[in-house]
Order: C-alpha cells, then sequence, then structure tokens
C-alpha cells in the first residue's frame, strides 16, 4: 500500500487548507463520497459476476481482523483512508453493502472495480460503468430523502467531498487489449476522448449537487508488474506516456473551465487557485484547482505520483 498513502498524503496536502477553513460553513466536511475503480472498490463488486472482485483472500490480509471484505488491496483503500483523516469515519463502505443510517449520512463509496470513463470500458469486465455510478448515487440521493428528508439530506451532499479515480482501465484493459477503440481513434485522439468523459462525468456530478470534487489523475500504469515488459522491471513506456497525457490534457481542460465559469464567491481560501506542489523530486506536478460550474463546485487535480513504481499491491 505504499503507493496508495503516498497518493492520499498528496490528496490530503492539497485539500488541507480548505477542510480546516476557520469557521467557514462551506468548510465543513461531514460525508465523503467515492467515484471510480478498483483502486476505491471497497466492496460494490462482491455480489457481481465479475473477476474484478476480492472478497477472498489473500484480499485483506493487512485489514482489521484480516477479513477479506471486498477491497481490491491487502488492506484499506484510499476512500478509507480520506474519510479517516477527515475525521469522518474510518471506513469507507461500499454502497453495495449492508449499510446504517449513519453509513448512509456520513457517506459512501460507488465505485466499481474494472469501471472506466469509457462506457465500452465497463462491459467485459462487467462493472458498474461510471453512468451506472451516477444513477446509483442518484438512487442513493433518494433514499436518504426518505429516511431523514430533503432538507437533511441536500445538508449531507453539499457538505461532503466527492472524489473521482477512474481512467487507467480504459488504457490498459481497453485501448492496449482489445482492438476496437484502436481502430477508432490513433492514442492522442482516444486520451482527448477520455478527457472529453471525465470532465463530463464530473459536470453531471455536480448537477447533482456535489460542490468539492477531487478530481485523481492516471499512475504510471506502466509500472504496474502486468504490464512491464517479460522477464525484466523495465516499465512499459508507451503505458506511461498514455498516462502523462491524460493527466497534462485534463489538466489544461480544467484550466479551461476556471477560465470560463470563474466566478468570485468559489475561489479556494488561501489563495491557492493554481497552486503547483511537489510532493518529492520524484513525483510530478499536482495543481489545486478551484473552480465553478453550475453550483459552484471545487475541482481538484492530481497528476500521476512516481510512488507506484515501487509497489502497487493492487488487482485490476
Amino acid at each position: 500500500m505504499a503507493g496508495h498513502q503516498a497518493l492520499l498524503f498528496v490528496l490530503l496536502t492539497v485539500l488541507q487548507p480548505y477542510a480546516s477553513g476557520a469557521g467557514a460553513a462551506k468548510g465543513k466536511i461531514s460525508a465523503v463520497f467515492m467515484f471510480g475503480d478498483s483502486i476505491v472498490d471497497p466492496g460494490n463488486n462482491n455480489n457481481r459476476l465479475t473477476e474484478a472482485k476480492a472478497d477472498f483472500p489473500p484480499y485483506g490480509q493487512d485489514f482489521p481482523g484480516g477479513k477479506a471484505t471486498g477491497r481490491l488491496s491487502n488492506g484499506r483503500v484510499p476512500g478509507d483512508m480520506l474519510a479517516s483523516r477527515f475525521g469522518v469515519k474510518d471506513l469507507l463502505p461500499p454502497y453495495a453493502g449492508d449499510l446504517e443510517l449513519t453509513d448512509l449520512l456520513t457517506g459512501v463509496a460507488f465505485a466499481s472495480g474494472g469501471s472506466g470513463y469509457d462506457p465500452f470500458t465497463s462491459i467485459p469486465s462487467t462493472a458498474t460503468s461510471n453512468i451506472g455510478q451516477l444513477e446509483t448515487f442518484f438512487d442513493y440521493k433518494e433514499k436518504l430523502k426518505d429516511l431523514v428528508g430533503e432538507d437533511e439530506m441536500t445538508r449531507v451532499i453539499s457538505e461532503g467531498v466527492y472524489f473521482t479515480a477512474m481512467g487507467a482501465n480504459d488504457l490498459l484493459n481497453n485501448y492496449f487489449l482489445f482492438p476496437l477503440r484502436r481502430h477508432q481513434y490513433d492514442l492522442p485522439s482516444y486520451v482527448e476522448f477520455l478527457v472529453s468523459s471525465a470532465v463530463n462525468f464530473t459536470m453531471k456530478l455536480n448537477e447533482m449537487g456535489a460542490e468539492r470534487i477531487g478530481f485523481i489523475g492516471i499512475p504510471p500504469i506502466g509500472c504496474v508488474p502486468s504490464q512491464r515488459k517479460q522477464g525484466s522491471r523495465e516499465c512499459d513506456s508507451l503505458r506511461n506516456q498514455a498516462a502523462e497525457l491524460f493527466n497534462s490534457k485534463i489538466a489544461k481542460e480544467i484550466d479551461r473551465l476556471n477560465a470560463e465559469r470563474n466566478v468570485q464567491d468559489t475561489r479556494f481560501q488561501g489563495g491557492n487557485r493554481g497552486m503547483l506542489w511537489k510532493h518529492s523530486a520524484k513525483c510530478s506536478n499536482i495543481h489545486s484547482i478551484s473552480a465553478c460550474m453550475s453550483k459552484c463546485v471545487r475541482l481538484y487535480f492530481l497528476g500521476q505520483l512516481s510512488s507506484y513504481r515501487k509497489s502497487l499491491q493492487h488487482c485490476g
């Protein structure tokens, strides 16, 4: 989990100035919501007919109690760590799990292993697509409204912080694996398609009430063991370049949205808009971006992290 720890460290460094906003009503975080793929799926695939599931050993060997919960990891996943770091709760449960009212009030994960921004990506893996995750989020809102009323549901949604982590499957388990998209797009064109799909996903999430959205870029996927040259520790440069291209293009796209939709009231506190921060000499650039869409959405972009080169105890 070393890669996950570094990822969270950077995210929290970027988000902390907002989370700790002194006295600011909008600075309160009472719930965490996660959308994405297997890196952040805590068990939504357990009852799905798919290979992208982990409710069996050796998964969970370092999880409290050594239990395989469906998290595609040896222990906790990033959603758990974020929820814990923000002081919301220790574990972020899957929406498909057995939930108490307190779980619903403090956030859940809708992520599904094998998913991506490209709608085709989730078909071979039978994962819940990104649109399916938004539909599940709508179902969550309706359920919460029935339980606590519309005002309380609206409060939870507005005070929540949202994260999306997808894109790796689109490249590894779609574009580079199946010929369909390669026949339709060259690599730069396909990345443009992914960026457009990712932005559309984020805007739809914003339209559904999300005001603070953490956007996680694609790590150097060419260094995942399954993608390295056979019998070698050498990373696949083409796959890493694809991830870097996605991250750079989506950063520019978010900057464009900022320029087009910027409203003074949505400025990031402390002058952090456009802040460039380096985690270490081996980490790529990380941008903290404050943006305005239809409901004063905050977007944070995180580029790739070289720490994934050392360890990625994750499948799918």
